[in-house]
């Protein structure tokens, strides 16, 4: 058996420690993410979807922006329906699309963290 001087002798598991440390801190880190990530992106494609359809305005019937807003909502499992959507349309080439929400995401443990969000959408074509 090798001798350790004594002084050294604690030291001998600290740097696995240290690594498990560390791998714990960014297991953490990564579940986080997998849990939050979610949420804004689906706050982006809404916030997308909103854009999209505020710049059709010249084209394309209020009614069918409705339409369209409410069936893709329903496809990308958002926590809205058209009911929450505010559509104001100023005139013929102006359109605000608008929404406020609250999304819960629960992590372990019932310890629950909520994100407002407010996507919106102006197109004001002179």
């Amino acid at each position: 058996m090798k001798n350790i001087p004594f002084n050294r002798r604690g030291q001998a598991g600290s740097s696995k420690v240290s690594t498990l440390v560390w791998i714990l801190i960014l297991a953490v880190i990564v579940y986080a993410v997998v849990k939050i990530a979610p949420v804004y992106i689906r706050n982006y494609q809404i916030q997308n979807l909103f854009e999209v359809n505020a710049n059709r305005i010249q084209t394309t019937p209020l009614s069918d922006i409705k339409a369209d807003i409410q069936q893709k909502l329903a496809t990308i499992k958002a926590p809205i329906t058209i009911d929450d959507v505010a559509i104001n349309q100023t005139s013929r080439t102006s359109v605000t699309i608008a929404a406020e929400y609250s999304a819960t995401v629960k992590f372990i443990d019932d310890y629950k963290l909520t994100f407002h969000f407010r996507p919106k959408a102006t197109t004001d074509v002179q």
